[in-house]
């Protein structure tokens, strides 16, 4: 759990706390005033007048006192509820940790695989050396089948994020199928070059949507 999630929960928690305060003293403030309505028309003989008006007295400062925690706890339970929505808007909007982490290899390890790709067709390096790099990559591009956005995030952010994965998984198990065949072969290569810009597509509408400043990932 995140340290926002734990704020957001004590936001929450303090919230439905001041609102059961606001709805207690609301309730003895009604019960006090319908006592002092009762013994304001009660009549009494002349030697029980001073205790009642005592009573009065008494009923009627606990009536203010009720009053006053009631605004207290109506603006606390106010506050402490635009905090929490506040805070629910503000998760819904940006990346949660794990998010953040998973956009930010999804980011290099994209660029990774079509540098290799290159290098492939090219005949750059040992041929044995890039079908290993090329493996290791479509195997961690095909885990990004098991990751989800987090639920915290609004409907249109999940969407997009969940797109970007699953594209990233789907070029890591073709990749998978094909890495022996990368080496010399610009044709395949090409193909999986043009899959990688499909995948920036949706990359881009991710990072649009959370605001992620992809010239700080550039310069990293």
């Amino acid at each position: 759990m995140s340290v926002l999630d734990s704020i957001f929960i004590g936001v929450v928690v303090a919230a439905i706390l001041f609102f059961i305060g606001t709805v207690y003293f609301l309730v003895q403030f009604a019960v006090i005033r319908r006592k002092i309505q009762k013994l304001s028309t009660r009549r009494v003989k002349n030697k029980k007048k001073k205790q009642l008006r005592k009573r009065l007295n008494q009923l009627k400062k606990k009536k203010r006192r009720s009053v006053t925690s009631f605004v207290v706890f109506l603006l606390l339970t106010m506050s402490f509820s635009g905090g929490s929505f506040y805070i629910s808007y503000y998760q819904s909007r940006n990346l949660t940790t794990e998010d953040s982490d998973l956009v930010v290899k999804g980011y290099y390890l994209l660029r990774d695989f079509e540098e290799q790709l290159l290098k492939a067709g090219n005949q750059e390096e040992d041929e044995i050396k890039i079908q290993q790099n090329i493996r290791y990559l479509a195997a961690t591009l095909a885990s990004y089948g098991t990751k989800k956005a987090s639920n915290v995030n609004s409907k249109e952010g999940q969407l997009a994020l969940n797109r970007y994965y699953t594209s990233l998984m789907q070029i890591g198990m073709n990749t998978s199928t094909q890495t022996k065949n990368f080496f010399a072969n610009m044709d395949l290569v090409g193909e999986f070059l043009n899959d990688a810009d499909r995948i920036k597509e949706y990359e881009k509408a991710a990072f649009e949507y959370y605001q992620v400043d992809e010239s700080a990932l550039l310069e990293e």
